[in-house]
């Protein structure tokens, strides 16, 4: 899953060239791998390493929260 929080990714030229097309032929199909490949794939690329777990909200392993009873 995605971490929440801004992110820039860069698109390369035939990317660009891709997305004007995709806009000028109304191509939803398209549209949507374009988004998967182009732009979701980068996302969690650049998140990759950085992502957290939902357990890991207090800074302490669930493991030492749990032997204190929270």
């Amino acid at each position: 899953m995605l971490e929440a929080r801004k992110t820039a990714i860069a698109l390369e030229e035939e990317e660009m060239v891709e997305l004007q097309r995709i806009i000028i032929d109304r191509d939803e199909k398209e549209a949507l791998k374009f988004l998967k490949k182009s732009v979701y794939d980068k996302v969690a690329k650049s998140q990759r390493g950085r992502l957290k777990s939902h357990l890991d909200t207090w800074g302490e392993s669930p493991v030492e929260i749990f032997k204190k009873g929270r």
